[in-house]
């Protein structure tokens, strides 16, 4: 089992200090074809990748996923990285006039494309439903991720924070929603906690871990067979009007309440492996 983090500055500064020599991967997201943090990163870490180099994110229902994309970068950074796979989210942003049918012939062409481009395994991550773009509530089905998942022989990235906020949407108990997912097929599990708004729904803004979380992390190592890479998505950041304070990260310095909270529960996933996986 390896574990991963996405790259922060309280991160980065955590491995300098020696204190992270148990974490294999640092993730990071679509970067625009900037080499840093990519070049320190590959110095000191395998790197995972979420998504592709370029504006348009990661998310493999969009039409034109793949238009204007420096593949030849993205191989390079994918070698160099000693990246395993190419993760990317069920999702598209734009309100497309597309049927559930047209999406899902978007997303088997991507997939095709990518698998002939790249040659490299493909792992789909649920997303959660967002009342904002309701033309996108299919998308969090469980029984229509299932289809994506297995129709086009992809594997799964299973996003705990995204279910609950999908369970939730649904009015669905969050072991329902879990159950009905492709677990058959899970390769990479993010780990993040979710928040409470101002209205009482939760959203997924990557707070810290609930002993819930760490529990459900626990049972998924000794469950799931295929699971192989545990990720820490940490990194708080405030979408909306959120009940509880937290410690928000920049790009520009060090926030040491949250440098503190990203390395207990990095030490608390890394005593979890260890115990499951004796």
């Amino acid at each position: 089992m390896k574990l991963c983090v996405n790259y922060l500055n309280e991160v980065k500064e955590l491995i300098e200090e020696g204190k992270l020599d148990f974490v294999d991967f640092l993730k990071l997201y679509s970067i625009s074809g900037d080499l840093s943090p990519f070049e320190w990163c590959s110095k000191n870490k395998k790197v995972m990748f979420h998504g592709l180099v370029g504006s348009e994110g990661s998310n493999i229902a969009e039409p034109d996923f793949l238009k204007g994309r420096d593949v030849e970068l993205q191989k390079e950074y994918y070698m160099r990285g000693d990246t395993p796979y190419i993760s990317v989210h069920i999702n598209r942003t734009r309100d497309l006039d597309y049927t559930q049918s047209d999406v899902k012939k978007i997303i088997k062409d991507n997939v095709i494309a990518l698998k002939k481009i790249f040659n490299m395994r493909v792992l789909l991550e649920n997303v959660p439903v967002s009342t904002r773009t309701p033309q996108n509530v299919f998308l969090s089905l469980p029984e229509f991720i299932n289809e994506i998942v297995h129709e086009n022989d992809c594997e799964f990235l299973f996003d705990i924070g995204h279910a609950r906020c999908a369970a939730e949407a649904l009015n669905m108990s969050f072991d329902e929603y879990v159950s009905k997912l492709p677990m058959d097929k899970l390769v990479e599990t993010h780990l993040s906690g979710v928040m409470k708004l101002k209205n009482g729904r939760i959203t997924a803004n990557h707070s810290k871990m609930h002993d819930e979380d760490y529990e459900f992390t626990r049972n998924a190592i000794k469950k799931y067979t295929s699971l192989e890479v545990v990720t820490l998505e940490y990194g708080p950041f405030i979408e909306r009007d959120i009940q509880e304070e937290c410690p928000i990260v920049s790009v520009d310095g060090i926030n040491n309440l949250a440098k503190i909270e990203v390395y207990e529960q990095l030490i608390m996933l890394k005593k979890i492996i260890e115990e499951e996986c004796m």
